[in-house]
């Protein structure tokens, strides 16, 4: 099938042609190349020398059309923005820090229990994987405590403990 005539003019192609060397070495670059080409060449075959498919070169080519170069830039993608604030990530540093909730009291934290205190103290409501993501990137690891052996004798379990080498 035949590309219309008017997707791809001369004005189009001069002026991808002048931007390509403001943007050598970089994704716009290659971009803006298939654009300029694409008035030379088919689509298939620009596309296929970048590595894209024929209708990606077309997006390129009507994304460059209605934004100019700025158009070709990738957006943002869709992330969530953080719930939790810089001053709530302090004051929960503070928290853990101290090894105490916000009234003061002492409390041997988990993520549940953090979770249930930023949701009291500031009203937001988080999972407990992004609050374990948010703790990591504070520097906060996971303090887990040495086993329990049941089954064993705790008198000896003491006298073995007490007991010094030379």
């Amino acid at each position: 099938m035949a590309r219309p005539k008017e997707i791809v003019d001369q004005e189009l192609i001069n002026s991808a042609k002048a931007e390509l060397q403001k943007y050598a070495g970089h994704r716009i670059y290659l971009r803006l190349l298939a654009i300029a080409r694409s008035g030379d060449y088919p689509l298939t075959e620009v596309a296929a020398f970048c590595g894209v498919s024929r209708g990606t070169v077309w997006r390129w080519i009507k994304r460059f059309r209605k934004g100019g170069v700025e158009g070709l830039f990738d957006r943002p993608k869709g992330h969530n923005p953080s719930k939790l604030q810089e001053k709530h990530r302090r004051q929960i540093a503070r928290w853990l820090e101290k090894g105490k909730d916000s009234r003061g009291r002492p409390v041997h934290w988990t993520l549940e229990k953090l979770r249930q205190e930023i949701a009291q103290q500031f009203g937001i409501q988080i999972s407990v994987m992004p609050l374990w993501l948010h703790l990591q990137k504070m520097g906060f690891r996971q303090k887990v405590p040495r086993p329990l052996h049941t089954g064993a004798d705790p008198l000896r379990q003491e006298a073995f403990k007490k007991k010094r080498l030379n």
